[in-house]
């Protein structure tokens, strides 16, 4: 079983934390229930394989995750690249995980991979969006959450992050462990204008599956967790030095 981090409240680290796992099921991290407490006398049915945990009221509240949407519910096609041209000041992206599969990036990964010269073509109609909003003063930025050691995936990201700054994008990166005492969540997700929140759901190999527009009253969560990997994450332009990507 495979557990995805969803949220805690307890300000940095530690218990309480809700998961999601690959078995749609939910797990709980809380306080354990010392055994003389009157709470197993209270308890209905607690089988042998079962055993009590004590979370706070808030954390459920927060966090409990949702049912996965349905295909036909996620933003896909022209709707999801519409978002990109029609925010009015900032696009904000954490990223969370260590491998992508892009259809039209595939020929420059392998290429990358060989040590060949890489073919960016697909690449310039990102890079020609890019490049006129943020000639209108809008902010487009991103923090990637990285492991100590990059994936292959990763140092291909790093190379490509270079076309990324030159037309405007703030890309910065943020160790995992740093990540995880932050207690950022494990998704990927774009917030527009601090208003428009786009949760993305991708297949287990990497592809990306559409994005869902989530409720509003949960923006100023993702708000707070962006704001503080901001803070904490290095600019591409300290972390490539360290990291070079070949």
């Amino acid at each position: 079983m495979r557990l995805r981090f969803v949220g805690s409240n307890s300000g940095g680290g530690g218990c309480p934390a809700l998961y999601e796992t690959d078995r749609d099921t939910v797990v709980v991290q809380g306080w354990k229930i010392d055994s003389s407490d009157q709470a197993y006398a209270d308890v209905r049915d607690l089988a042998d394989n079962e055993e009590l945990l004590e979370v706070p009221r808030e954390l459920l509240e927060r966090f409990t995750p949702r049912p996965r949407p349905a295909a036909s519910d996620l933003v896909t096609g022209d709707a999801f690249d519409a978002l990109f041209t029609g925010f009015a000041h900032t696009a904000r992206r954490l990223e969370t995980r260590t491998h992508y599969d892009i259809e039209n990036e595939r020929e420059s990964f392998d290429q990358f991979l060989s040590g060949a010269d890489v073919d960016l073509g697909w690449f310039a109609p990102w890079l020609d969006t890019m490049r006129a909003q943020t000639a209108e003063g809008k902010t487009v930025s991103r923090v990637r959450v990285v492991p100590p050691e990059l994936t292959e995936y990763l140092r291909y990201e790093l190379h490509l992050a270079e076309s990324n700054t030159a037309v405007g994008e703030d890309i910065r990166y943020l160790d995992r462990e740093i990540a995880n005492g932050l207690c950022l969540p494990d998704r990927d997700f774009w917030l527009f204008d601090s208003y428009t929140l786009a949760v993305l759901h991708f297949a287990d190999a990497g592809q990306l599956l559409g994005a869902e527009i989530t409720d509003p009253a949960v923006v100023v969560e993702h708000a707070r967790w962006l704001d503080a990997a901001f803070h904490h994450a290095q600019p591409y332009q300290q972390f490539v030095k360290e990291h070079p990507p070949r």
